[in-house]
């Protein structure tokens, strides 16, 4: 179970993270569309063509996405001493409380190795950095630890210019814990959680393991992080570009596109059906 008073006290963290994230997108954004672009995904078809879309990244992964958000961050409880209570106990794999703390792990897995959410991720770290949109990103051949290297120096080690959402995706994320799960090398213990995957000569295998308490931490961090960026972006669609299409003559919002040899961009328009949701390169009257 989770404490509600720690979904309370991370979930600020989280949003007040993403707020200052996307207040400096929107100060460096090389265009103006460039958020929207994150929202609606666009990339590079196989013909090599720009579209919008869920893509091969969402296609593969959108039910894992909907899955995780449907299901939520799990069983929530208002008591404040629940690991105290529960956590100092022998553990032989039947309890309730090893069953959540193993789903919970399975959650951060899911999140962590999700490469559609990876890709808009980046999206946005780009677009935090003044760089273009990058129509050609792609995750779905990346091994696990060609993920974990992306994480680590493609998204949080280019969150200079955020520090406070940095700390908390520094906080969030370990690579071991993702490598822990996939593996069935860790278990719980009276006070904690052991990783057996633990090796201090690895880099990036240097946690023995976590107490309850650090562990409910970064699942609740990682959760809100996942469920946030997907937010802040639609919340940035439905109150800025949406209303802006409407003012426009051509009934849309410029984006930048990548010309056919890759050697610059050309203007054009996104348009949005009648919800609003979904945008597409043709005007639909």
């Amino acid at each position: 179970m989770v404490r509600k008073s720690s979904i309370n006290k991370y979930e600020l963290d989280v949003r007040k993270g993403l707020q200052e994230l996307f207040d400096k997108c929107r100060h460096n954004m090389k265009h103006s569309g460039d958020l929207l672009l994150c929202q609606q995904n666009g990339f590079i078809d196989y013909k090599g063509r720009p579209c919008v879309g869920l893509g091969d990244e969402g296609l593969n992964c959108m039910q894992q996405v909907n899955f995780i958000s449907f299901n939520g961050i799990g069983n929530i409880t208002d008591d404040n001493d629940y690991y105290e209570k529960e956590g100092n106990n022998f553990f032989y794999g039947n309890s309730e409380f090893e069953a959540d703390i193993m789903r919970q792990h399975i959650t951060y897995m899911n999140i962590w190795e999700n490469s559609y959410f990876l890709r808009v991720f980046t999206q946005v770290v780009n677009v935090l950095n003044g760089l273009n949109y990058n129509w050609n990103l792609t995750f779905k051949n990346l091994k696990p630890n060609q993920k974990s290297e992306q994480i680590r120096e493609g998204i949080i080690k280019l969150l200079d210019l955020s520090p406070n959402f940095q700390r908390i995706l520094k906080d969030a994320y370990v690579g071991q814990i993702r490598n822990a799960v996939a593996h069935t090398q860790y278990h719980c213990i009276q006070g904690g959680i052991l990783y057996d995957n633990y090796s201090p000569s690895s880099k990036y295998s240097i946690l023995q393991g976590l107490s309850y308490e650090e562990w409910e931490k970064k699942y609740v961090y990682s959760f809100f992080i996942f469920i946030g960026i997907f937010q802040m972006l639609k919340q940035i669609t439905n109150e800025f570009y949406l209303p802006c299409s409407q003012l426009t003559f051509a009934k849309g919002v410029p984006i930048q596109i990548p010309l056919s040899d890759n050697k610059g961009y050309a203007e054009t328009y996104l348009y949005p059906n009648q919800k609003g949701d979904i945008w597409r390169f043709t005007r639909i009257i």
